[in-house]
């Protein structure tokens, strides 16, 4: 018997709801393990569109400091998802 993540994993892989719901979920519980403190305090990741994550902090510091890091949060959560999807980090600031 499969495991409920893994048939929503293989749907979300020909489906675009389902692709977006799945990476959204992912992404989120594993952002704050990728980026570690003091970074999983301040920034979140807001949204999944069209191969593109976007992550927003509360203060400029960590955006600047995780713009050094796309590629590798880009490559992680890539990983953890399962699928290559994931083609571009944006990380900007909360808007209040």
């Amino acid at each position: 018997m499969q495991r409920l993540n893994d048939v929503f994993k293989e749907f979300a892989k020909t489906n675009d709801v389902f692709k977006r719901l799945y990476v959204n979920v992912i992404a989120k519980d594993e952002f704050l393990k990728i980026i570690g403190k003091p970074f999983n305090e301040y920034c979140r990741v807001k949204n999944f569109y069209n191969g593109t994550v976007i992550i927003e902090c509360d203060d400029n510091i960590y955006v600047t400091e995780l713009n050094f890091f796309k590629e590798k949060i880009r490559e992680e959560l890539n990983k953890k998802i399962g699928f290559y999807t994931v083609n571009k980090v944006v990380i900007k600031l909360k808007r209040y």
